[in-house]
């Protein structure tokens, strides 16, 4: 059966809370503690999900439940999401309190709360999901679709599956991304002083990466100006981690009701996890859903439509990006089979 995605090409407060009361009324959310999970945005970002887009959906969600808060996870990567303190004071920062609900950092101060979720799939037994999500009844997913070094793409499911991981479940989902520095390396040190793990030593020619040592959190790929670490995408390596991803999607939203909102404007060739990056698309419009797939499908069809047929995020990345629906969809999370309403 097809999964209805309601769209349009309108941002404003009205269509929001339009958007969502569908998506909500199909997905059964009626009360309990209800997660809305969301990017706070990282210092020096500013395409992240705004507060004043998501203050429609709280005013909704807090009808519903007296128990309603924002959230997201910490991050591996150094920033001001690596700790719940710091974390806090980014969302803060962006303006999140005025939504009017509680902010939760859901994994805890150092990333270390978690509640192992059994999902028996193809790569995992058990997902590490943060703790205050896990113990939610359902999840409201707001994510900002924009292009991604790892996945070609994030939007919901990246959000379901990266997002609501504790920090050693994104250590899981990125062990299989072990970059290297090509020729051309100019001993800067900048890779050395973004690595979380003290993976990478500068000591002789060129900067060498202990994959012994590397957590795969990418950081590396970022900060490089002379653009020589890379990660070996071909073959099976970006699959696995799509894969990985999508499996923890599965079991962050295993026994809860969902509902799902892409915001496909501001389209940058990155996450919001780091600087503004270039834009790479045109904006788009809303899609909601109370099936993750089915949104994330949709709305990945609407950017080629937008533009003529051309995949943007493969042009920027050389991923195929559709693996992650195709995937999700043969794991149970959801349905690419869906009509626009």
């Amino acid at each position: 059966m097809a999964a209805r995605v309601y769209y349009s090409d309108k941002f404003d407060a009205d269509t929001i809370r339009e958007l969502f009361s569908k998506a909500l009324a199909d997905s059964g959310i009626s009360t309990g503690k209800i997660a809305i999970k969301i990017h706070f945005g990282e210092k020096g970002n500013t395409r992240f999900v705004q507060p004043d887009q998501i203050r429609p959906i709280a005013d909704i969600l807090r009808q519903k439940s007296s128990d309603v808060f924002v959230t997201d996870a910490n991050t591996l990567y150094r920033g001001m999401r690596l700790n719940a303190r710091d974390h806090l004071q980014i969302a803060r920062e962006h303006g999140f309190e005025k939504l009017g609900v509680p902010i939760v950092i859901a994994d805890g101060e150092k990333g270390e709360d978690e509640k192992e979720i059994i999902i028996n799939k193809n790569i995992f037994q058990r997902v590490k999901i943060a703790a205050r999500i896990a113990e939610a009844d359902a999840i409201a997913v707001i994510s900002h679709f924009k292009g991604h070094m790892l996945t070609s793409f994030g939007g919901a499911i990246k959000n379901l599956g990266m997002g609501c991981g504790s920090r050693s479940g994104k250590l899981e989902m990125h062990s299989k991304i072990k970059p290297s520095v090509g020729e051309g390396c100019i001993l800067c040190d900048q890779c050395v002083e973004v690595c979380p793990a003290g993976a990478i030593n500068t000591e002789g020619e060129t900067a060498v990466i202990d994959h012994a040592k590397c957590i795969g959190c990418a950081r590396c790929i970022a900060a490089c100006d002379a653009e020589v670490v890379s990660v070996p995408w071909e073959g099976a390596t970006a699959r696995e981690v799509i894969e990985r991803c999508a499996e923890y999607a599965y079991g962050a939203a295993s026994g809860k009701k969902i509902v799902c909102v892409n915001f496909i404007n501001k389209i940058t060739s990155d996450c919001d996890c780091m600087g503004d990056s270039r834009i790479i698309g045109k904006d788009v419009g809303i899609a909601a859903s109370a099936d993750p797939v089915a949104c994330e499908q949709a709305s990945y069809d609407l950017v080629l439509k937008c533009h003529n047929g051309r995949d943007v995020f493969k042009e920027t990345h050389g991923i195929d990006g559709r693996y992650m629906m195709e995937y999700a969809e043969s794991i149970g999370l959801g349905t690419r089979n869906y009509v626009l309403a």
